[in-house]
C-alpha cells in the first residue's frame, strides 16, 4: 500500500498534441485528455500524467496478485469528484484545524503544496528545509496534534464503554437481589413477547431503548415496572 499522505492529486481536462494525426494532416492536431497533476508536500514541483496511465504496481485486494494501477485508481475519490464535477478534496485534517498556525503560515504551507496536518507530519529532508526556520517545530506540533486527537477518541470510547458496562451491572445486581428476596414471579402479559418486542415496548414508554445485551427476565421486569409507573 502506497503512502500518499504527502501527495495531493488534482484531476483536470487538458489537450495533448497527436503527433501521428498532425503528420497526416500537415497541421497541428490536438486530442482532449484527462490528466492527473501531482503536488508534493514541501515542494513547489509538480508532475502531470494522463489519468489512465500506469502509476505503479501493487497487490490487488481481491485477487492478491500484482497488477498495474492507473492514477485514476490510485486516487479514486478525487477522480470520482472530478468526473461528477465536484470540488476535489484532500484526504486528512485541513490546516484550518491546526490552532498553532497563523493565516500567513497556512498560506505559506499551501504554497508548498501542504494542505493537511497529515502531509505536514511526513515532510522531511530538503522539503522540510523549504519550510524555513521553525519548520521542524511545526512538523512536531502537527504530529502531537494528531496523536492527541487519536488518544482523545480512544479515551472517549473507553469511557462510554465503561459507563454502559456499569449500567448493565447495576441492572443485573438488582435482578440478583430481587431473585434472592422474592418468590418466582407470576406470569405476565409480556411473557409471550420476543426480546425485540420487549425492547420496542420499553422504548415506546420511556423514549430510550434499553442498552446492552440484557437478559430476557430483566427486560420483562423493566416492561412491568414501566407499566406500573404509567398506571400510577
Amino acid at each position: 500500500m502506497r503512502d500518499d499522505r504527502g501527495v495531493t492529486a488534482v484531476f483536470r481536462n487538458d489537450i495533448i498534441k497527436n503527433e501521428g494525426k498532425s503528420r497526416e494532416a500537415g497541421r497541428p492536431i490536438f486530442d482532449d485528455i484527462e490528466v492527473c497533476e501531482l503536488r508534493y508536500a514541501g515542494s513547489k514541483n509538480t508532475g502531470v500524467f494522463p489519468a489512465t496511465e500506469q502509476s505503479h504496481w501493487d497487490v490487488d485486494d481481491e485477487t492478491g496478485e500484482q497488477r498495474i494501477y492507473t492514477y485514476a485508481e490510485r486516487f479514486p475519490k478525487q477522480y470520482q469528484q472530478f468526473k461528477s464535477r465536484q470540488q476535489q478534496t484532500k484526504a486528512g485534517t485541513p490546516l484550518d484545524y491546526l490552532p498553532f498556525l497563523t493565516e500567513a503560515k497556512r498560506a505559506e504551507l499551501r504554497a508548498l503544496n501542504i494542505y493537511t496536518a497529515e502531509a505536514l507530519t511526513i515532510v522531511d529532508g530538503p522539503e522540510l528545509k523549504n519550510l524555513g526556520p521553525g519548520g521542524r517545530e511545526l512538523k512536531n506540533q502537527a504530529i502531537a496534534f494528531l496523536e492527541s486527537g487519536s488518544d482523545l477518541a480512544r479515551i472517549n470510547k473507553l469511557e462510554a464503554d465503561l459507563a454502559e458496562a456499569r449500567a448493565m451491572n447495576e441492572v443485573l445486581e438488582q435482578d440478583l437481589k430481587l431473585g434472592k428476596a422474592v418468590k418466582p414471579a407470576a406470569p405476565t402479559e409480556f411473557d409471550n413477547m420476543t426480546d425485540e418486542q420487549l425492547r420496542g415496548h420499553i422504548q415506546s414508554l420511556t423514549g430510550v431503548e434499553p442498552k446492552g445485551n440484557l437478559p430476557r427476565k430483566t427486560l420483562i421486569r423493566m416492561a412491568q415496572e414501566q407499566k406500573e409507573n404509567v398506571a400510577a
